[in-house]
């Protein structure tokens, strides 16, 4: 396991990290400009979805305080977004692959957010390894849910790993959930609206309950092709449906006033 924090014993290390772009990357920014993020031109880059699903998280009242896990955080946008522009702090963020983590690590610092995000290299389906059981009041996930050979002829291994269903598949995402998760913890996923039935077989076999789901459309006149989704550890059948979210508001691809005031 490797772990970044934000203890004082890690300023030499911020002072060697180069935060800004290096050949072959960019630094864009998002939320209105809060948030600052070193990609790779050709590897993997974040999509709309993590960004979706930061703002969509469902944080109980009484738990509101419980430590939270972003599984698979990639360059580290869901953190990022939770700390930088909704105030969470005490986040985990876990990524398997090092290079991506390494970009988490320089996006963290080049956001000033070491206070309030920990990174851990390290593999979803060997958090037992990792971290004891019920450490974490939420957990959230933009998991892989391509199929391992949909459209990987043309994708980096970086890519195809934080796409695809490789190195890990839906059962492993949660089931590491319930693991982490403490009794009433909550879990926040975004996912295909076409496996929505398949999510919520898997959630219910591990005792993850659907609570609240929010249907994501590209338009208001086409299917839903996202589901955000909200579950609790020993709930209770209690579902709630929340209005559509439409991302895109006509048919020159500009968002829709919501989803702009997330995405700044």
């Amino acid at each position: 396991m490797r772990a970044l924090t934000g203890t004082a014993q890690d300023w030499p290390h911020r002072v060697r990290l180069r935060l800004e772009p290096g050949p072959g990357e960019t630094l864009d920014a998002i939320c209105g400009g809060e948030v600052q993020v070193l990609q790779r031109r050709l590897g993997y880059r974040f999509t709309l979805d993590p960004v979706l699903l930061a703002h969509f998280a469902v944080f109980d009242a009484g738990a509101h305080r419980g430590r939270l896990l972003d599984l698979g955080t990639g360059c580290g946008i869901i953190p990022l977004v939770l700390a930088r522009r909704l105030g969470r702090v005490d986040i985990t963020a876990l990524e398997l692959q090092p290079s991506l983590f390494s970009l988490a690590e320089r996006n963290v610092y080049l956001n000033r957010c070491e206070g309030a995000v920990t990174l851990v290299q390290g593999d979803l389906r060997l958090v037992a390894e990792t971290f004891p059981a019920s450490s974490f009041g939420h957990v959230l996930c933009n998991p892989p849910y391509r199929a391992r050979t949909a459209g990987q002829s043309n994708l980096s291994r970086e890519k195809a790993l934080a796409r695809h269903e490789i190195a890990c598949e839906l059962p492993d995402v949660v089931r590491a959930a319930a693991y982490l998760l403490v009794p009433r913890g909550a879990l926040c996923m975004v996912y295909p609206a076409s496996r929505f039935s398949e999510l919520v077989s898997v959630l219910r076999t591990l005792q993850l309950e659907p609570r609240t789901v929010r249907m994501v459309h590209p338009r208001a006149d086409r299917p839903a092709k996202l589901v955000l989704l909200h579950a609790v550890k020993g709930g209770r059948a209690d579902l709630t449906v929340l209005p559509p979210l439409v991302v895109h508001a006509d048919e020159d691809a500009a968002f829709t006033e919501e989803v702009n005031a997330m995405v700044g």
